[in-house]
């Protein structure tokens, strides 16, 4: 299926998982669980990416955690149903309309269907819609992608973009018809699909409305989370600062004292020097403060998003660029407070923000682990998993693009890190 396909599709039935519950999928009836088998758990693998397979196929805790993270989340979709997730009209039309896509899919995979897409006939396709209901089908498919998608909802569709949408939906209609006649959709492996398919959609849906709420840190939860964990507040940095300060001023060195400190991980190694830069290129507050300095100057503490700085002025200039005189300035500075952890490309998080983000994190753990226990899903966990075919590759391939089309690659190039990191404009 193109992929313009899966694009609509996903705008259709997509619900953005930002509870950061699992990255799996599940289904459910109020009167039966679903049951996976360590056969079962083999087919689900093999759906899986070649890198993913590999490391299952390879390593039995991964397969064990893999296992546990399903069943949390067949759970969620267990309970979701039984509250009536699933009977919502709008959740009753994503339903239908993934498990179209996954018997589709599943079909034209079997019936050899190449990059040229499916064996379809424009002509097949105008004639299916002609059919009592189908038109209908497809208004309520680009109503719902708009619903779900708000770029989409404030405009007007295209007229050929719509024909094309309309005929990659119909291919998947018809695709469906044929796999039912041919019995195809009986196949376990589709089975499995759909349900999964089915869970993810319950269970973000449920999610969203029902759990997040709970999931949510009160302000009294995040300041007993501080006072267990002391280094993430900010009164306790700020102390720490204007001890360092103290030392600064009282001559000691800035390199060393920097090297020691600063939390800017990208520059604390070479003294704090941060090179020469001129307006707009530090976040406001840092960057007000720096240009008030003459060289050989130190400031009070600053504060930023990322924490206290105490900075010293090197040098100052004034270059001409652009027919326009630009002032720079070569300073150094020391960071006390969290900067971007391990991640020098995330935002800022101030102590309180972590502080936060680890109750919520615990009380999400603490909800599943309750779903779990009052659900009545089971999945095996000990379960073989075949390894991957490998892929012959075309000779002379670059090394990383080795991977499937469409795969991540296997160790994917990562981004020349930002410098200073914790100073730039986000």
């Amino acid at each position: 299926m193109k992929s313009t396909t899966k694009a609509w599709i996903a705008a259709a039935v997509a619900v953005v998982f930002a509870l950061g519950l699992i990255v799996w999928q599940v289904k459910a009836r109020r009167s039966e669980s679903l049951n996976l088998t360590a056969e079962d758990m083999a087919l689900i693998a093999e759906d899986q990416s070649p890198q993913f397979r590999t490391r299952l196929a390879q390593d039995a805790e991964a397969r064990k955690s893999f296992a546990e993270d399903l069943k949390k989340l067949l759970a969620v979709a267990e309970e979701a149903r039984a509250k009536g997730i699933g009977d919502k009209p709008e959740i009753k039309r994503q339903l239908d309309l993934v498990k179209s896509v996954v018997i589709a899919e599943n079909y034209f995979k079997a019936q050899g269907a190449g990059t040229a897409g499916p064996n379809i006939s424009e002509q097949e396709v105008e004639e299916f819609f002609k059919q009592p209901g189908n038109q209908a089908r497809f208004d309520q498919f680009i109503n719902d992608a708009k619903a779900k998608n708000p770029q989409l909802a404030g405009n007007e569709i295209p007229e050929e973009q719509l024909k094309q949408v309309k005929r990659q939906l119909g291919q998947v209609l018809i695709g469906e018809q044929r796999a039912i006649a041919s019995g195809a959709d009986k196949q376990r492996s589709v089975d499995l699909q759909v349900k999964l398919e089915h869970a993810r959609i319950l269970a973000q849906t449920y999610a969203q409305d029902q759990l997040a709420e709970k999931m949510k840190a009160t302000e009294q939860e995040v300041d007993a989370y501080l006072a267990k964990h002391p280094e993430l507040d900010t009164k306790q940095n700020r102390a720490k600062a204007e001890d360092v300060l103290k030392r600064v001023r009282a001559g000691e060195d800035f390199a060393k004292l920097a090297k020691e400190f600063s939390s800017d991980a990208g520059n604390k190694d070479k003294g704090g020097d941060l090179g020469w830069f001129g307006k707009g290129a530090m976040v406001p507050a840092f960057e007000e403060a720096a240009f008030k300095l003459k060289p050989g100057e130190i400031s009070d503490l600053v504060e930023t998003p990322f924490g206290l700085h105490i900075i010293k002025m090197d040098e100052r200039k004034t270059e001409t660029k652009d027919g326009k005189a630009e002032e720079q300035v070569h300073a150094r500075h020391i960071l006390i407070g969290e900067g971007r952890g391990d991640n020098p490309f995330a935002p800022p998080q101030s102590g309180r923000d972590k502080a936060r983000a680890a109750v919520e994190q615990e009380k999400q753990k603490q909800v599943l682990e309750e779903i779990v226990k009052r659900s009545h899903v089971t999945v095996a966990d000990n379960f073989t998993v075949k390894m991957p075919e490998q892929t012959p590759q075309m000779p002379g391939l670059p090394p990383g693009l080795e991977d499937h089309p469409g795969e991540p690659p296997a160790q994917p190039v990562q981004p020349e890190k930002p410098k200073p990191e914790a100073l730039k404009k986000p």
